[in-house]
């Protein structure tokens, strides 16, 4: 029975040596992850995505953009981050799933066709800056980049219309129409329409030309130290006349009335009660009326602030509709990728019409 024993350790020590060593030598053969390259394959009649995907990597596609793959490649559909930032993704008009496609330890290759029917182009991201990307715009990615749209709202150009790409390694952007690079040196300026503009780099100073009203910020009233009543000043008189050895300034002191001393203390009573009250006035009637002044400025520069960008943005609207260009300046370093032809949208059409019909 001890030596059956003995021998059953002996084996479980074996197997689990084993185990390790198969392990270890698997983790040593398994590569480090490397990015696919992507390679965009023209024709007469539209181009296609041609990526290359080495042993254990990963690429992100939109769902449903995937032509092709050879058998070494594994794809399957994700929700876009969590559960409740996929549900959220729809209302800002993003799609709440997206595709990956990755290996194991073999070679593969896949086929992404284009969701526009324009051109397409390659960007490295290093990762010292990052890049903003129009909606819908943004075909596929490597594994180490991720897109956010929760941090690109606010961008220069747009509230909610790009996402902000960061991370290391490469993507594919696809617009309708060109597609064309614009690169600035240091502190050299262009002036662009944010409407043919597919993505930028983070580097880039953009302002807008169509005077955005600076805000208006109110005087704060800075509540200070209370400042000291007559009670708390000093009451001894200064002598008209200096003491000296030559002059003699004393005035004897007068007789003491019976009543005086009844006097003293309700003039003491009545400092004293003077005294709180100046207190009481100083340190919350005072204070509780200049904050009911402050908050009643703020919310009448509020109000103004709301006025001015909304008298802004109908103006900006009107001269969108109207055709007119609203540019924007560009200041470098950095580079900006732009479309020759406006993205499709529900009212382009109304806006060709008034822009042909007032020219």
């Amino acid at each position: 029975m001890h030596n059956a024993t003995n021998e059953s350790s002996r084996l479980d020590k074996l197997g689990r040596k084993l185990t390790s060593t198969f392990q270890t030598t698997q983790q040593q053969q398994q590569p480090e992850p490397v990015d696919p390259q992507f390679t965009i394959v023209d024709s007469k009649h539209g181009s296609i995505v041609h990526a290359k995907l080495p042993p254990y990597s990963q690429l992100v596609t939109r769902v449903g953009q995937l032509v092709g793959q050879a058998p070494g490649a594994y794809a399957r559909a994700t929700a876009h981050g969590t559960f409740a930032v996929a549900a959220l993704r729809p209302l800002l008009g993003r799609s709440a799933f997206v595709q990956q496609v990755s290996t194991d330890n073999c070679t593969a290759d896949v086929l992404i066709a284009p969701r526009k029917a324009g051109d397409m182009a390659v960007v490295g991201v290093s990762g010292a800056v990052d890049y903003f990307v129009r909606r819908g715009c943004l075909l596929a990615q490597s594994k180490f980049l991720s897109a956010s749209t929760w941090h690109g709202i606010g961008a220069a150009f747009n509230i909610l219309a790009f996402d902000r790409v960061s991370g290391r390694g490469s993507m594919v952007i696809n617009t309708v129409g060109g597609l064309h690079r614009l690169v600035l040196k240091e502190d050299e300026e262009y002036f662009v329409d944010p409407r043919f503009v597919v993505a930028w780099s983070s580097s880039l100073d953009i302002q807008p030309q169509s005077g955005r009203p600076a805000p208006l910020h109110p005087k704060r009233n800075i509540a200070k130290h209370p400042v000291a009543s007559a009670n708390h000043l000093s009451t001894q008189p200064t002598p008209f006349v200096a003491s000296s050895s030559a002059v003699n300034n004393t005035v004897a002191a007068p007789s003491r009335s019976p009543a005086e001393p009844m006097q003293s203390l309700r003039m003491s009573s009545m400092r004293d009660l003077s005294k709180l009250g100046s207190k009481l006035l100083d340190y919350t009637i005072f204070p509780a009326g200049r904050a009911i002044a402050n908050g009643l400025r703020a919310a009448a520069y509020a109000s103004a602030n709301l006025a001015r960008i909304a008298a802004w943005f109908s103006a900006k609207s009107i001269r969108t509709l109207a055709g007119v260009p609203d540019l924007y300046r560009i200041t470098g370093p950095g580079e900006i990728y732009v479309s020759s032809r406006v993205q499709p949208k529900p009212w382009s059409r109304i806006t060709e019409h008034i822009a042909t019909k007032s020219s």
